[in-house]
């Protein structure tokens, strides 16, 4: 795989990808992102909320509003619970590799999918049929899947104890398979809420944890994005963790 960008305007890219040429516009995407905001959060796993605080001491007042020069703010949040995050294997397996070093390109191909999760008693669950035949001869390294209901309310939903969708092994095993890199959901995770601590899906994902994979959870896709072929940039600061706050911004090809 061979990226070559040539700027031609300030707002147009040409990406020669695979011996392909694709214009890309610096100007034209979507973003995908859910904030982490001082109210009106998404919420998973009955994690406390977001928490911002200024700093004040005797020396110095790090808050404008109450006379300070700057303003210093100290924020606390878990990046898995409270909006879009990005996590690699470190998440749960004993490895080396964490966001501090973990290396993601500029811009990556990506396929965007959308499907309705299969009921199967108790659970609704993403499993490989629901792929059938809209993944052949994909040479995309990331898969951005949007599930049915979608709306808006994803954005602040609390998913705490309520059995949200998950992606089953099987799915795992074909986007393993298939290459993928990069795992992109709307789901608060790819493994089942309550599930006796096996994460099976997110194991199954990063193998023996040496590779550079990631899985985005929390992610949103309104309906008047076109399910296609895509690049995606994933943007994500360097944190010596498991999971960082994220920002997914996904560009139209034409």
């Amino acid at each position: 795989m061979f990226y070559l960008y040539i700027f031609a305007t300030s707002m147009e890219m040409i990406l020669l990808f695979n011996g392909n040429e694709i214009k890309l516009d610096s100007n034209r995407f979507y973003d995908l992102s859910i904030p982490i905001q001082k109210n009106t959060n998404v919420n998973c796993y009955h994690l406390e909320s977001p928490a911002f605080s200024y700093y004040d001491s005797p020396e110095f007042c790090g808050s404008l509003d109450k006379g300070g020069s700057v303003n210093c703010e100290k924020m606390s949040f878990y990046a898995h619970a409270s909006g879009t995050h990005t996590e690699c294997a470190l998440h749960v397996l004993k490895t080396s590799v964490n966001m501090l070093n973990i290396s993601l390109p500029l811009l990556i191909k990506a396929k965007l999918i959308t499907v309705k999760p299969l009921e199967i008693g108790e659970d609704k669950v993403v499993n490989a049929a629901l792929f059938e035949g809209v993944l052949d001869n994909t040479d995309a390294k990331a898969i951005i899947i949007r599930t049915i209901p979608n709306n808006s309310e994803k954005r602040t939903h609390n998913y705490s104890s309520t059995n949200p969708p998950f992606i089953h092994t099987d799915a795992i095993s074909l986007f393993n398979q298939l290459g993928f890199e990069h795992l992109i959901t709307d789901l608060p995770s790819i493994d089942k809420e309550q599930d006796g601590g096996l994460l099976a899906a997110h194991k199954l994902w990063f193998g023996d944890g040496t590779a550079h994979k990631t899985i985005t959870e929390l992610m949103y896709a309104p309906d008047d994005i076109p399910d296609g072929d895509y690049f995606v940039s994933i943007q994500a600061p360097k944190i010596e963790t498991d999971a960082v706050p994220s920002k997914i911004l996904l560009y139209p090809c034409f």
